[in-house]
């Protein structure tokens, strides 16, 4: 059994919006992990229309990975709130880009993943063939391989209706597509 920090960045500014990214890190990594996100998300922050926020928590809860159980709680992170800088400007809501996180995981013969929805970028930030401009792609791809790097983040495979064959999987590589990916919704 890992005991998993769940780290809630809440999205905000926009229309459609608030929305959530949760990552998760083992408890004893919380506050490292969101130092990290905290660079990850100043990093990308010129991506992105400038009415849009995020907020990193300073504390939250902690779950056993086995069970999905809730059984504690990590403090003690700076939490802060990054502001966008990618203008004023037009944008297409739920459009954007993906990073999907890769491990070397496989249960019940699939890769374990997990993704994060970029989402929605600054109206300059596509090619004219409709795909992401390869400036954007650079960036998001060099932030997530930083996050990679600082190895504090993981995917949570959930168990099993009743189960306790969930687990926490050690994100090992980033790959950010030069695709649009869209999202239907978030919820907090």
């Amino acid at each position: 059994m890992v005991v998993m920090a769940k780290i809630p960045v809440v999205w905000d500014g926009l229309t459609g919006l608030p929305g959530v990214s949760v990552f998760y890190s083992t408890s004893a990594n919380a506050v490292s992990a969101v130092a990290a996100l905290t660079t990850f998300f100043n990093a990308i922050k010129a991506q992105f229309p400038s009415q849009l926020s995020w907020t990193l928590p300073s504390s939250g809860d902690t779950i056993n990975d086995a069970d999905g159980s809730l059984n504690g709680s990590w403090s003690g992170a700076t939490g802060s709130t990054i502001a966008s800088t990618g203008g004023a400007g037009q944008y297409a809501a739920g459009c954007g880009a993906r990073i999907q996180w890769n491990t070397v995981a496989v249960i019940g013969r699939r890769r374990v993943r997990g993704s994060t929805f970029l989402v929605p970028l600054y109206g300059t930030k596509y090619d004219t063939n409709g795909t992401i401009d390869n400036t954007a792609v650079g960036v998001f791809q060099s932030a997530a391989n930083a996050l990679v790097t600082a190895d504090l983040l993981g995917v949570w495979h959930r168990p099993s209706p009743g189960g306790s064959d969930g687990a926490f999987v050690d994100v090992t590589t980033a790959t950010v597509a030069d695709k649009v990916s869209t999202l239907r919704s978030r919820r907090t």
